[in-house]
């Protein structure tokens, strides 16, 4: 019986790594360093699992047109950060990784 996909992801989580999809079917994990055996067999088991989620994730949302409209930009950021599990993860702090390219796109707009 495997893992159910949450379970998965708060486990990686909780051991500060993140995992992201790569071309090829495969899963970057980052940082390396903090990979055990168990989080290795855990990733092992569960990535049909993880790939399939990945894949299904919602689409992410747009950019505003104007954007000087900051309450839009502050949707489409918390809208992708909370569907994120790398930006979710980046959100706790500098160790836990670096967002992902559309959640780097989207913070930095909202911020500026």
């Amino acid at each position: 019986m495997s893992m159910p996909i949450q379970s998965i992801l708060g486990a990686l989580l909780y051991a500060g790594v993140t995992v992201t999809p790569a071309p090829g079917g495969l899963l970057q994990v980052t940082p390396a360093s903090r990979l055990t055996p168990e989080l290795r067999g855990l990733i092992r088991s569960g990535k049909a699992d993880l790939l399939h989620w990945f894949a299904s994730a919602p689409n992410d949302p747009e950019p505003p047109a104007d954007p000087a409209d900051w309450r839009e930009l502050a949707a489409a950021y918390y809208t992708h950060h909370f569907n994120c599990p790398v930006c979710i993860a980046a959100g706790r702090g500098t160790q836990y990784g670096l967002r992902c390219g559309t959640g780097a796109g989207l913070w930095r707009a909202y911020s500026e």
